[in-house]
């Protein structure tokens, strides 16, 4: 089974990156360069090291997304398996301190079929294209000049840094952030037709700090909130405008969009990875059943062949224990 694993993760490296048009040595060297940023928790993920599972469930509340798209997740409730995290590979970073925190969703349809996704406390990307990205990372591996030269050519970083600098820095738990899909996707309706948009999952109500806040009180945190009135997002899709650069994950949507919200996310029940199940998941959003289809956002395009390179290293590590 193990090696059926691996055979399989190697084969979709391969597949995606060629699709996605990178050097085939652009996925283990952005691995490399997380390594040596964040360190090696064996056995962890390279990125998003720190966190804990969910079970939950999508449930359809709209019915004008079949005008858009023909996905069976949103025709019946279907299951969830997920994973809140910290950004980052410190696989101790501290909850009372601020820091960009991520959802991953493993959707099991009525089909049976899987779709996953990835978002982020993020509004978006830092760089348009996976090498500058790479370039970006390996600068912060050697330091402040490298990172101070890197902004020099790509002035997009300036934007970004300056988006950032203004950003919240208020403490909040998993359960009261909004998480966006910087990405770019594609509904496709039963006759062919494609739409192009970006997710935004907002909570459906404010829980706040229910408990005693310490470096690990996120899990307890949402534990209570579940307790005390549950856990939901609504799952807005924010439809693209012909204006809009789908294809440019360092490109934020501005000024009014159309917007439905055909699912709410629920959440039913939550586990830290040894007890869950979302450990050996890897939250691949190029992973899509039939009626969402990918961009050609060439940092969504990149994520599968970084993501396997990352998995793969996992499935090792855990197998020599």
């Amino acid at each position: 089974m193990k090696k059926t694993k691996l055979s399989m993760m190697l084969m979709g490296l391969i597949a995606f990156t060629a699709e996605a048009a990178i050097s085939p040595q652009l996925p283990g060297e952005m691995i490399d360069a997380f390594e040596g940023k964040f360190g090696v928790t064996e056995g962890k993920r390279r990125n998003h090291t720190k966190g804990f599972c969910f079970k939950g469930q999508l449930i359809p509340n709209e019915s004008l997304i079949a005008n858009y798209s023909d996905s069976a997740i949103f025709k019946a409730p279907s299951r969830v398996i997920g994973r809140f995290s910290h950004s980052g590979g410190n696989n101790n970073a501290p909850d009372d301190k601020y820091g960009e925190l991520g959802i991953g969703l493993s959707i099991v349809d009525l089909n049976g079929d899987n779709t996953r996704m990835a978002l982020n406390t993020l509004d978006f990307f830092p760089v348009s294209t996976p090498d500058a990205f790479l370039a970006l990372n390996q600068a912060k591996v050697k330091g402040k000049d490298a990172v101070a030269k890197m902004k020099q050519s790509h002035p997009e970083l300036a934007a970004f840094s300056k988006h950032m600098a203004k950003r919240d820095k208020k403490v909040k738990p998993y359960e009261d952030h909004t998480y966006n899909g910087i990405n770019t996707f594609f509904f496709v309706n039963a006759q062919g037709e494609k739409t192009p948009f970006r997710w935004v999952f907002e909570p459906t109500m404010a829980n706040g700090v229910r408990v005693e806040t310490h470096s690990d009180f996120f899990f307890d945190n949402i534990q209570a909130s579940l307790e005390n009135g549950g856990v939901s997002w609504d799952m807005t899709a924010v439809l693209a405008n012909p204006s809009d650069d789908i294809n440019n994950a360092a490109v934020k949507w501005t000024g009014p969009h159309k917007t439905i919200t055909p699912v709410t996310l629920m959440i039913e029940k939550v586990a830290t990875e040894s007890e869950g199940q979302c450990d050996t998941i890897n939250f691949d959003p190029l992973v899509l059943a039939k009626g969402i289809e990918p961009s050609s956002d060439p940092i969504l395009l990149a994520r599968s062949p970084v993501y396997a390179v990352s998995f793969g290293k996992r499935l090792t590590e855990k197998a020599a224990k």
